[in-house]
């Protein structure tokens, strides 16, 4: 088993997993941070008095982004093959290939070596990689996303002839439609063109002759990284690939198309009790709402639909596993989901004496079906001690039931970079339960606002403590505490356990055969992430904020003010389903929880401003905060050479060969940034401003993800400057 010869020449690095030579390759020089967006938003109103007491309100909105270039890697790497799942040695070509015996000579074989080589397994593989994809520039496939929404909102406000009854009735319809397209190779052309019969116009079984060409998987096919502006001295210009080959393998014309259709009915009468408190007159409220769902998502290619295409050739349909026939991406089928709840809903004001006031509400929801109804009473009250201080809390229980996808028995396809996997990229699949139940939360909220004059200012401090035990979440099964749960922690070379409760949500290569004590981490494959009532969370915070105004100021008016949202307390319950045992409680607060729920949770979050207005001037500084964390997962290891041994336990023992700790990533420091913005207002309803963000160009802290940073804390963006025009009709 030998590397490719000219890894490093091309930005690679010469590395192994476990005691196989590999090149690494990374794909983010040729993905886009920002990608390239095209936005439109179209928005009226007219309001209409048709009485003294009758009013008439109708809005419509129309908007649309476009992301037309969504760049992606140059090509996605095989987890599936002719004969199923599998990410190595899934593909080989015969030494007939022409780049085939280059690759040989330059990776130093001999000759009888290379003599009695008749097919080579292509182990680590990926069919473009660092040449980048020549089909698109600068090197990464394109692919796009459209999305769509208009909406019309009309309502209509009076007052009944009894009792001053009022009333509001409100209708809003809204259709939102969204189209996306990424491209993968196929697997079947894939195998075809590496054994010299590809190209569209292949009519023969003769590789390499009458039309059949050979697809060359190798570095000396190409010239070059084009991302990193690396040349490649192995290159052989006669064994490039040609442009019409590298069309003919992927498939352009996928297309999945989501539409929804919202339709809300509301009616709300209001008026007063005729009892009055100290404090006034009880007022009321009371409705309903009836709210219906369609949702339908179709796909434009055959090859998309698993009922038909499920096999990697087109046309057969008797494969033991239906992988469909890309090499990385999933398929999914056609639906057409539809959903209706009726709600009810009553709330009193009760303003028990001057200072003291309470407000009483109650709601009523049914989802029909399995999710079922639920009712849910909340109470509010605000204490206002003196003019400047109150006090103020609730405590109330709250519903979501689930939606339309959730319940669906329809599957759709993701992709993550799974940690048992030695965090390669693997197909997740999200599959809808119609059974799942409602999610529930108990909440309630302490706090305070104290407003007053200070100098020729006025000053408003808010503080407040809140709380939510939730119950029943409505979440997936994580994909990564599955894939652990049977595959361990480690560089994808561990040892997994067949015998795994969670081993049924587990595909793996080769046919998804598990041998204890032959299979490994990097033989995943995909991970099913059913939709499951999840464990209990608990949620406790302190929100604040102060802000201080002073007029006349430089003949303007200068504010300022601070806000933070402190954690204290995120606690994950155990998590089960159907008897299962899928994870024991912990601890998410201050962890980046890459491997379980709900991801990163910084402690801190803050937030200062400091602005000044004079005329149509304005000027604001913000500085934006976001607290570090601690990957949960600790230390990680990287091999510094063949090992067959190489995990944390046995670096931390000592026993471990070619193996070396590394704690790069493993606190994600905090970020901050600071942002300013200048606004003018000038004639005809126009608005210029500019502005300049992360002003001290401040860059993100190291994490063990694929794009080496949090998106939760930081971005990579660097010092932007932003120039926007805004013209009112």
């Amino acid at each position: 088993m030998t590397r490719d010869a000219n890894c490093t020449n091309v930005g690679g690095f010469a590395g192994f997993s476990g005691a196989t030579p590999a090149c690494y390759f990374t794909y983010i020089p040729f993905d886009n941070l920002v990608e390239h967006e095209d936005r439109y938003h179209v928005f009226a109103q007219a309001n209409v008095d048709l009485t003294e007491k009758t009013k008439f309100h109708v809005e419509a909105y129309w908007a649309k982004t476009d992301l037309p270039r969504m760049r992606f890697s140059p090509a996605f790497p095989p987890i599936q093959g002719p004969n199923g799942p599998g990410s190595v040695g899934v593909f080989s070509t015969p030494i007939t290939n022409p780049g085939a015996l280059t690759a040989l000579q330059q990776a130093g074989l001999s000759a009888a070596q290379i003599a009695a080589t008749s097919r080579i397994s292509l182990t680590l593989f990926r069919p473009l990689g660092a040449g980048g994809n020549p089909l698109y520039d600068n090197g990464g496939q394109v692919g796009y996303r459209n999305y769509d929404i208009y909406r019309v909102a009309a309502g209509l406000t009076g007052e009944l002839p009894i009792a001053g009854i009022g009333y509001d009735l409100g209708v809003t319809y809204s259709h939102t439609q969204n189209r996306q397209h990424t491209p993968d190779i196929f697997i079947d052309k894939l195998q075809r063109a590496l054994n010299g019969l590809g190209g569209a116009g292949c009519r023969t079984n003769t590789p390499g002759t009458n039309g059949c060409v050979y697809f060359n998987p190798f570095s000396n096919g190409y010239a070059g990284n084009p991302a990193l502006g690396l040349t490649n001295p192995g290159f052989v210009s006669g064994n490039a690939n040609g442009v019409e080959l590298l069309d003919w393998l992927f498939e352009r014309g996928s297309e999945t198309r989501q539409r929804q259709d919202l339709f809300v009915v509301d009616l709300v009468f209001n008026g007063e009790l005729g009892i009055e408190l100290p404090g006034g007159k009880v007022g009321w409220a009371a409705g309903g709402q009836y709210r219906t769902t369609d949702f339908q998502s179709t796909l434009r290619s055959p090859f998309q639909d698993v009922r038909v295409t499920p096999c990697p050739v087109p046309g057969t349909t008797n494969c033991t596993l239906a992988t469909g026939p890309y090499i990385f991406l999933g398929q999914g089928t056609p639906q057409q989901l539809e959903d209706s709840v009726y709600a009810f809903f009553a709330e009193t004001n009760l303003p028990i004496t001057d200072a003291l006031n309470a407000q009483l509400a109650i709601r009523y929801e049914d989802y029909g079906g399995l999710t079922g109804s639920t009712t849910n009473p909340k109470l509010a009250l605000k204490w206002q001690i003196v003019d400047s201080f109150a006090l103020r809390g609730s405590v109330g229980t709250t519903f979501r039931g689930p939606t339309p996808g959730n319940r669906s028995t329809n599957s759709v396809t993701g992709l993550s970079g799974i940690q048992a996997a030695g965090n390669n990229f693997k197909s997740v699949d999200f599959t809808g339960n119609p059974a799942v139940g409602p999610e529930k939360a108990f909440t309630y909220n302490i706090g305070a606002i104290f407003q007053t004059d200070v100098g020729r200012g006025s000053l408003r401090v808010i503080g407040d403590y809140w709380h939510f035990n939730i119950e029943d979440q409505i979440t997936t099964v994580p994909a990564q505490v599955v894939a652990t749960s049977v595959g361990g922690v480690g560089n994808g070379t561990q040892l997994v356990n067949c015998g795994a409760a969670l081993r049924s949500l587990i595909t793996f290569n080769n046919n998804n055969t598990c041998t204890q004590g032959v299979t490994v981490g990097n033989d995943i494959q995909r991970v099913r992430s059913d939709t499951v009532n999840g464990p209990r969370t608990k949620v406790t915070g302190i929100d604040g904020s102060i802000d201080y105004k002073m007029p006349d100021v430089l003949s303007g008016d200068v504010s300022f003010g601070a806000s933070f949202s402190r954690l204290v307390k995120y606690d994950i319950g155990e998590f089960s389903v159907n008897g299962v045992f899928i994870s024991a409680p912990y601890k998410a607060l201050g962890f980046t929880n890459y491997d379980r729920f709900p991801g990163t949770v910084s402690k801190l979050r803050g937030a200062a401003y400091a602005e000044y207005t004079r005329d149509e001037h304005n000027l604001r500084v913000d500085l934006t905060y976001i607290g570090g964390a601690t990957d949960n997962r600790g230390p990680t290891t990287v091999q510094t050479g063949s090992s067959t041994n190489c995990n944390v336990a046995n670096a931390q023992a000592g026993i471990a060969t070619n193996c070396q700790l590394t704690t790069i990533g493993l606190k994600v420091k905090s970020f901050y940034s600071f942002d300013a913005t200048y606004r003018i207002e000038l004639p005809w309803d126009t608005t210029v401003s500019a502005s300049v963000f992360n002003i001290f160009d401040r860059d993100p802290s190291a994490a063990r993800l694929e794009a080496s940073y949090d998106p939760f804390i930081g971005n990579p963006y660097g010092r932007t400057y932003k120039i926007a025009v805004r013209k009112k009709f």
